[in-house]
């Protein structure tokens, strides 16, 4: 799971410098704090100490996840709509 923990940082990081510091914090919280050390705490009962050594790597597959869905949504919001685009052309056009 270490290729994910470096892809979550990338994400950290992408979100910072898109000027979504909330966002980026949120995800570097949930998975520390939320998945980190809720998932040492439940995943013990459950399995023993072999919970406590697989709450880590299954945090860092969980924040993955939100990972994926807030660099979409961003990707999404950075994205132009079609008909922005077309008007802008023709106004460009028209003035040119």
């Amino acid at each position: 799971m270490i290729v994910l923990a470096c892809v979550n940082k990338a994400c950290f990081i992408f979100l910072q410098a898109m000027g979504k510091a909330a966002e980026s914090t949120a995800l570097s919280m949930v998975r520390e704090v939320v998945f980190g050390v809720g998932l040492a705490l439940l995943l013990p009962l459950r399995f023993g100490l072999d919970g406590v050594l697989y709450s880590m790597p299954l945090a860092d597959f969980l924040t993955f996840i939100a990972a994926l869905v807030l660099i979409f949504k961003t990707y999404g919001e950075l994205r132009p709509s079609a008909s922005a685009v077309t008007s802008n052309s023709a106004s460009n056009i028209a003035l040119g």
